[in-house]
């Protein structure tokens, strides 16, 4: 698979980076931000941002992060969500914040906003990945919106805090009672894909909560605190067939 190959070729945390936001420029992002955030408190752990500096500038001067729906949405459970700006009325905008975010959001360039939520690497922490684009939502077909959540998948498994998990823990396969089963293996593989539990349990014709006790059972044996961690282990072990 080309994207994890890619990702797995890199040696260093800023290399990843760049493969990542050069991924998803071929998908129509003009740029590209991951963060991660303790849900409870929704305190910023960490971002990593290739939006431009006069609007992280703003976003920082003017507190957009207090009516930023993605911000405020970050302990929803892990469905990706849309934000186009651009649209909102005065009578319809939440308040006069609101209605400042969306059209500074607009002003910069940044028309459309695409999250995509994973679990964190610690406990009760989300990770978000944010395709940015210029063009309208009108513009993206379904099969792209697949194709973003896919290359976001992988980007949320190989994109960690800047300076830190430069490379991911050894996996021992031949560690007694370690070794993957076919069937974590065959759910890895599917959630490299993009997949979300629920189509995952109906690609394999099983119930959603097998889905969960096997991505858990893949993920002690891998000694991965996430899912996206455990793939990224996988993958750059060569476990996994695609």
């Amino acid at each position: 698979m080309d994207l994890y190959e890619r990702f797995m070729s890199a040696r260093t945390s800023a290399d990843r980076w760049r493969i990542a936001n050069e991924v998803m420029a071929s998908l129509g992002a003009i740029a590209l931000n991951v963060a991660e955030v303790e849900i409870k408190t929704r305190r910023l752990l960490w971002l990593r941002s290739s939006m431009t500096r006069a609007f992280l500038a703003e976003y920082a001067q003017q507190k957009f992060y207090e009516v930023d729906q993605f911000v405020s949405g970050i302990g929803l459970p892990f469905y990706p969500s849309l934000h186009v700006t651009g649209t909102l009325e005065r009578a319809t905008a939440p308040s006069q914040r609101h209605l400042d975010f969306n059209w500074t959001t607009w002003d910069m360039g940044y028309t459309l906003g695409y999250a995509m939520r994973f679990a964190g690497a610690c406990p009760g922490t989300s990770k978000t990945v944010v395709f940015c684009a210029g063009e309208k939502a009108s513009e993206f077909t379904a099969e792209q919106f697949e194709k973003i959540r896919q290359a976001g998948t992988a980007v949320a498994a190989f994109i960690c805090a800047p300076g830190m998990g430069q490379e991911y823990p050894a996996f021992a396969a031949q560690e007694s009672g370690n070794a993957l089963s076919s069937r974590e293996k065959q759910m890895l593989a599917l959630l490299a894909a993009g997949y979300l539990n629920t189509r995952i349990a109906h690609e394999l014709g099983i119930a959603e909560v097998t889905v969960r006790k096997t991505l858990l059972s893949a993920r002690r044996k891998l000694g991965a605190k996430t899912r996206e961690e455990a793939l990224a282990i996988a993958v750059r072990s060569g476990l996994l067939d695609f």
